[in-house]
């Protein structure tokens, strides 16, 4: 199997250090704020549904495929991040985690649209939105309609098919991190770009959308859980 060397022009960003404040992971900027993480903030999308879900299935099985879930996601992103970085596993690797070769192998197609990469498993902060986090990767994705794009683009593994008005979350998730690059570099990313991986379908999935319907879903739903950010009235 071919494998495509990636270009990388990473940006310099500010270090930002994990901490924890009231039991909740937050990150501490350069100045000492203490930042909520994206993915604590968007992840109350949906909180009732996976409630319920729970209640359905139980605490024993929920917990037992949230843990498959994250482990399955933890892989693919490990080994996603290492193609991308021009040093991609050896199959004998691979071999030891037949579902991960799996979900790389169906993924590996889409990837190769990316290339001239600036952030890659990054902190990042907005004194904006008073967020931070770290993105999967903010690089060219190359569109067949208009060629390559700047784009905030994350990297999700599924069970199942997925719709694309079933993962608001991720779009306000892509976002955020739009405007933390915008702020530190005076450039914004053109569109949010999902990659899914899928268990149980022979193809990925891919979703794209323009950053600037992505803002608006994000300071929406900030304004509705009452983080308000720079948007105060």
């Amino acid at each position: 199997m071919d494998f495509k060397t990636f270009n990388h022009n990473f940006v310099d960003l500010p270090k930002l250090k994990r901490i924890e404040v009231d039991g909740e992971r937050r990150y501490q900027t350069p100045s000492g704020k203490a930042y909520m993480s994206v993915t604590t903030l968007t992840g109350k999308h949906g909180k009732k549904e996976i409630f319920e879900w729970r209640q359905r299935v139980g605490d024993e099985k929920a917990n037992a495929i949230s843990k498959r879930a994250t482990g399955r996601g933890t892989n693919l992103h490990k080994t996603i991040e290492n193609y991308l970085l021009n040093q991609p596993a050896s199959w004998q690797q691979l071999d030891e985690d037949v579902l991960n070769k799996q979900m790389f192998v169906q993924i590996k197609p889409i990837l190769e649209r990316i290339d001239n990469i600036r952030v890659l498993e990054a902190g990042m902060y907005s004194d904006k939105l008073e967020l931070a986090g770290t993105p999967d990767c903010i690089a060219d994705y190359i569109t067949k309609e208009r060629g390559p794009e700047l784009s905030v683009i994350d990297f999700k593994t599924s069970t199942r098919m997925k719709k694309e008005e079933s993962i608001p979350a991720y779009f306000m998730q892509g976002a955020a991190y739009g405007v933390m690059y915008h702020e530190h570099t005076g450039e914004l990313p053109k569109n949010v770009v999902i990659m899914m991986a899928v268990e149980t379908a022979s193809y990925p999935l891919t979703f794209v959308k323009p950053m600037k319907d992505c803002v608006v879903m994000l300071v929406n739903f900030m304004k509705a859980q009452g983080h308000y950010g720079c948007f105060r009235d």
